[in-house]
């Protein structure tokens, strides 16, 4: 009987609990709480398993407390008992000897926990392929049960479909959201292809003028207004090509076709300054001012100038909204008031090491490890609520990167601000790096 009463108790508790979860990074973590609860464990850990790599990967711990003090954040799907559970499909456990400090292993003497019992537990439905291991230490009292690993086997199955069920969501409200993206790219593609061509015809006109000053000399005044229409046609144009660009790309990764960039060999220092000085404007009336540090003299890098250009806004873009999300509401007045006034900073830095490194710096409220880590997958969304987006910004900084073999980072600290760091190997294109025939 006591088995049933535990069994059905905490299937209730997963069932209500798991129902309210908004998103799967926060369903995991609930996940992983229950199921300490369940059997009375002292603490433990949940990994998401990675195909590709054949890893499991770190996602939560308890107590949290020693998230930063874990030795490794990842490891084989077959190593240890949590891949022994992972490949055998079946909850393990295991008691280990009382041992002296001098013989505890890396995770022990990391944490300061000595492990003296352990429980394995794949996420998966019956004969369905897991998705990930919950791992549990010391229980409280006595040893893990048979009756324990009933209770988690079932927890884990609700668990599991629960999590399933919102990434499916998540997954599909994001593909809406991409597909209404892909619909306005192309109608705003549209229309800036007709802008194009009335841009065009503005270039056969202000070529006919200037033959017409050149046969009539004397006209100083008309000559220096030709000029400067001519900069801001040219200014125009490349303004225009951008958004036709962008359209395209957006269209691109609405409906999942390849990207490939047209990559050409040319400084990255104009590029990224300019893409960033365009939100400028925006910063200002965020109270955010943006610095500039640039390498002006870095080497060429064989690239496509607008994914870069895309890039830098998507983090400078994010960075302003995060730094925004510091202000006091006392300032929110002085806003209003001082158009001029600066509350906070992002700096654009820019320099070439043997690689081409781009950082955004932002003296916003910062983030966890873990939410980087979720950022970096892919699989975050914004959570500003002054400047609040679908997360599909920093996800096409991740895929324009790969195009280049760029990699994305991010160092950040709570209350510390946030470094996002984009780091491109040297590449001087084919004519550079191939060897004589």
């Amino acid at each position: 009987m006591e088995t049933s009463e535990r069994l059905i108790q905490a299937v209730q508790r997963a069932t209500r609990k798991l129902a309210s979860s908004g998103n799967f990074d926060l369903l995991l973590r609930d996940v992983l709480a229950i199921c300490v609860d369940a059997v009375g464990a002292s603490g433990g850990t949940i990994y998401l398993h990675e195909p590709e790599g054949k890893r499991l990967r770190f996602q939560h711990v308890l107590p949290e407390g020693i998230a930063d003090r874990l030795p490794v954040k990842d490891m084989p799907d077959d190593f240890g008992l949590a891949g022994q559970a992972f490949q055998s499909r079946r909850s393990l456990t295991r008691e280990f000897d009382a041992k002296p400090e001098s013989a505890w292993n890396a995770f022990e003497r990391a944490t300061g926990v000595e492990v003296r019992s352990m429980v394995s537990v794949p996420l998966m439905m019956e004969d369905e392929v897991p998705i990930g291991v919950v791992q549990l230490i010391n229980k409280l009292d006595g040893c893990f049960s048979e009756m324990d690993q009933a209770v988690l086997d079932t927890v884990a199955a609700v668990s599991t479909m629960a999590f399933l069920n919102s990434k499916l969501l998540e997954e599909s409200s994001r593909a809406s959201t991409l597909l209404g993206m892909g619909k306005v790219s192309h109608d705003i593609g549209n229309l800036a292809a007709s802008l194009y061509a009335n841009l065009s015809f503005s270039d056969l006109a202000m070529d006919g003028l200037k033959e017409h000053l050149q046969e009539n000399a004397g006209q100083e005044t008309a000559q220096m207004y030709v000029e400067s229409l001519d900069g801001m046609f040219l200014d125009l144009k490349q303004s225009v090509d951008r958004i036709v660009g962008y359209s395209r790309l957006v269209s691109d990764l609405s409906v999942g076709r390849e990207l490939r960039p047209v990559r050409v060999l040319a400084p990255l220092a104009g590029t990224i300054q300019t893409s960033a000085a365009y939100l400028e404007s925006e910063g200002r009336k965020s109270m955010v001012a943006l610095l500039y540090d640039i390498q002006e003299d870095a080497p060429p890098y064989y690239h496509d100038e607008l994914y870069v250009f895309r890039i830098v806004q998507n983090l400078v873009g994010n960075a302003i909204k995060a730094v925004r999300e510091t202000i006091p509401e006392d300032w929110e007045a002085r806003m209003a008031e001082d158009s001029g006034a600066i509350f906070g900073e992002v700096r654009i830095r820019y320099a070439f090491d043997g690689r081409h490194v781009v950082e955004v710096i932002d003296s916003g409220p910062g983030m966890s490890r873990q939410t980087a880590e979720r950022i970096l997958s892919g699989n975050a969304r914004s959570r500003w609520d002054k400047g609040g987006g679908s997360g599909w910004g920093m996800k096409i900084v991740l895929e324009l990167a790969a195009t280049h073999a760029g990699k994305v980072e991010i160092d950040s600290e709570i209350d510390q601000g946030s470094t996002f760091r984009v780091v491109f190997p040297d590449d001087r294109g084919p004519e550079e790096t191939e060897g004589p025939a």
